[in-house]
């Protein structure tokens, strides 16, 4: 019985050694958060600009992976801090006004649906919120997915374009 349970574990852990080879050799990155559909995408190193649109892979700044990272919204990862990336869609860009209310967000006066910041997190955590009302800058970005309950620019705000890792490209995802 013994031997079949290390067999068992030996082939599992062989199997996760070759995922994870695959997975750095194609450049893929794996997501499990609500926020995107579960899947694999692969990382596209694009030399041009960032647009309004993108799905990217970014790291956040220090202060607020830190603080994902010990609610547990992040996992450990690549990025500073030794903390995971986020994927998500670039909702503004150089040029484009944000405003943040208690509405939603607007980008160029116009709201974004879904895109009220909560309270509270899922745990009753109280959340905290971005004040802004600006024009994007040369190399800034505001990150925003369509859930309500994705950790996102309305949390941690514009972020500069040197956190994007690359832009996503669905491989396999489980649409709901």
């Amino acid at each position: 019985m013994l031997k079949v349970l290390l067999q068992i574990l030996i082939a599992l852990f062989l199997l996760i050694c070759i995922f994870s080879f695959l997975l750095n050799y194609l450049n893929a990155w794996v997501n499990v958060s609500s926020s995107l559909p579960i899947g694999i995408y692969l990382i596209e190193h694009d030399k041009t600009a960032p647009a309004k649109g993108d799905l990217v892979l970014s790291c956040l700044p220090s202060h607020y992976a830190n603080i994902a990272f010990e609610r547990g919204y992040l996992t450990s990862g690549k990025c500073e801090n030794k903390i995971a990336p986020v994927g998500k869609y670039i909702a503004a860009i150089e040029g484009d006004r944000v405003l943040t209310t208690s509405e939603g967000i607007y980008i160029n006066k116009k709201l974004i649906p879904n895109s009220k910041a909560q309270t509270t997190d899922t745990n009753s955590r109280k959340m905290f919120t971005q004040n802004i009302n600006r024009t994007l800058r040369k190399n800034e970005i505001f990150l925003l997915n369509e859930k309500e309950n994705s950790f996102d620019s309305r949390y941690f705000g514009i972020i500069s374009t040197a956190y994007i890792i690359g832009k996503l490209k669905p491989l396999a995802v489980i649409e709901k």
